[in-house]
């Protein structure tokens, strides 16, 4: 009796585990549909479905339109064939009645979901050609997919004090998940407090599509060198059918550094609108606010453009030491060359240090210190770049003040050796500008030597922001070059001069004329030339001769 008690019991519980899941649990994925002709398939995923076979086609007579139809309506049907791998699996017949088919295990479900029409002429023998439309779908699954993210990317020792990371689970299948299991591997990072059971998540069912999150808050490391932390996630899940899924490991790296502000170096300016007769103290402050000793500190600065240095400094300073709390301080003066009322950007300073054996570097942010006066351009221009000796050239200087205080101005220019001045003043005299005012003058000068004659800058002298006063600046053009050519020196080549090796268009048909001959014509001898002078005593020294030997003959 207890061995058949026994058997029951394990004959129930067989049953009960081959009925986990009804039919009413299965979801079914999308479906993949095709028109299928006698021959075709249609795939999804390890499934194929193959049109064996159609019912017979029939005679086909006009109705009374003058169309084709079979001679008696068909009822539509298609012979199928189902595989799984390449392996056929069912064999079975479709129609507008039919259930779809299901495989026993409702891995697959097939249906007919149309067919050619009973009374259309593809059943008809001579234009034969029906189909059925086909769908298959696979049985829907879960998909697990996790996450971890942090509050911030980077994080501070001293600065930052916790870390929020967020485990984010979303069910991206095409089914219902049961059983979700979650779980957050923190590594070396510790919780702010409570037990480890909050790094734990179980979620009974996860529809398809949803999402699930939770956060814990852990403790920023302190840290006197950098170091990156991993914070991990892993889930699993099951199915209808209680077949386990588990999601790829979700991660984040977290980079976490030392506080950088225990050692500060800041620039600073005693005033940051200036004008252009100023003088300003530069201050460089270093401290340092840390738990550490600093040692070997180096600091570095350089003087920004359109300033110059007025303390006797290298700019550079080193400390053997800066105790932790300590401050040190250094100063110069700069001056400003020159307007900028956009303001100039000041050069950072740099501080290099050592703390527990490991070199660090810091460096000041930059500023801008706006410089207002008057900037004075000038510019001088010739008409002519290249001309003959003796001949003139126009001079053209100009002044310019872009900046924003107006100032006295006078120009002088100056004429270099070789060169005479026709015409016009080479200066202006002391003038009031305004801003964006221009001022010109001309002068004509002659050039009395060959070569390249380069002109000398005409120089502006101007005041600061004063109109009255010594403090003089200066400013200067650029140096035009002319380039002067004594054509008395350039040796013409002669009219006519045939180069060597080569000829004449005139001396080749000379040639052509002198050789050239028409056919059947004699050619007629070439007189020969008389020296001139010697024409007619030649004559008559012929005329003499010719008479003695006249007078012997006769003898």
């Amino acid at each position: 009796m207890r061995y058949y008690i026994a058997a029951l019991i394990i004959i129930v519980l067989s049953a009960g585990m081959a009925s986990a899941f009804s039919p009413g649990d299965i979801e079914w994925a999308n479906a993949v549909s095709g028109t299928l002709s006698k021959g075709s398939t249609l795939t999804n995923g390890q499934y194929m479905v193959k049109a064996v076979q159609f019912p017979s086609a029939v005679p086909g007579v006009k109705d009374i339109n003058g169309n084709i139809v079979p001679e008696t309506d068909v009822d539509p049907a298609v012979f199928l064939e189902i595989y799984k791998n390449g392996t056929l699996i069912k064999q079975f017949i479709h129609n507008l009645q039919s259930e779809p088919f299901i495989d026993p295990d409702y891995e697959v479900k097939v249906s007919a979901t149309g067919f050619t029409a009973g009374n259309a002429k593809e059943w008809v023998y001579e234009y034969y050609n029906p189909s059925a439309t086909i769908s298959i779908q696979t049985r829907g699954t879960p998909k697990i997919d996790v996450s971890v993210t942090t509050d911030k990317s980077t994080y501070t020792s001293y600065d930052d004090n916790i870390i929020t990371a967020t485990v984010t689970v979303t069910n991206s299948g095409t089914a219902r998940a049961k059983n979700v299991d979650v779980n957050l591997d923190t590594g070396e990072l510790k919780l702010r407090g409570g037990d480890s059971s909050q790094l734990h998540r179980y979620y009974y069912n996860m529809e398809a599509g949803t999402t699930q999150s939770f956060s814990v808050i852990l403790l920023v490391p302190g840290l006197i060198d950098q170091k990156s932390y991993v914070l991990s996630a892993n889930a699993t899940a099951n199915d209808v059918k209680d077949l386990k899924y588990k999601a790829v490991t979700g991660s984040v790296t977290i980079p976490v550094s030392p506080k950088q502000n225990y050692f500060t170096i800041s620039k600073a300016v005693s005033k940051d609108r200036i004008y252009l007769q100023d003088t300003v103290l530069m201050r460089i402050t270093v401290a340092n606010s840390g738990m550490f000793d600093a040692y070997n500190i180096n600091i570095t600065d350089s003087v920004s453009d359109g300033f110059e240095l007025k303390s006797n400094t290298s700019l550079r300073w080193d400390y053997p030491v800066l105790k932790a709390g300590e401050s040190k301080e250094m100063t110069y003066s700069i001056k400003p060359l020159e307007t900028n009322i956009n303001g100039f950007t000041i050069s950072t300073a740099s501080a290099q240090f050592t703390v527990n054996n490991k070199p660090y570097t810091a460096s000041s942010k930059p500023f801008t210190v706006i410089v207002n006066g008057p900037k004075i351009l000038v510019n001088k221009t010739v008409d002519k770049k290249s001309v003959n000796l003796g001949e003139n050239v126009t001079v053209t200087v100009s002044i310019n003040n872009v900046g924003n205080i107006a100032t006295k101005t006078e120009v002088k220019d100056s004429l270099p050796d070789g060169v005479s001045l026709l015409g016009g003043s080479t200066s202006l005299d002391s003038t009031f500008l305004d801003m964006n005012s221009p001022r010109t003058f001309n002068y004509t000068i002659r050039m009395n030597t060959e070569g390249e004659i380069v002109l000398p800058p005409a120089v502006a002298n101007f005041t600061d922001i004063q109109y009255r006063g010594a403090t003089r600046t200066s400013n200067t053009s650029g140096r035009p070059v002319i380039t002067v050519i004594d054509k008395s020196k350039i040796t013409p080549v002669p009219t006519g001069t045939t180069v060597p090796g080569q000829a004449t268009a005139q001396t080749l048909s000379q040639e052509t004329t002198t050789s050239t001959s028409l056919p059947n014509e004699t050619a007629q001898p070439t007189p020969t030339p008389i020296t001139p002078g010697f024409g007619i005593s030649f004559a008559v020294v012929v005329l003499v001769v010719m008479a003695r030997i006249r007078r012997r003959l006769r003898f």
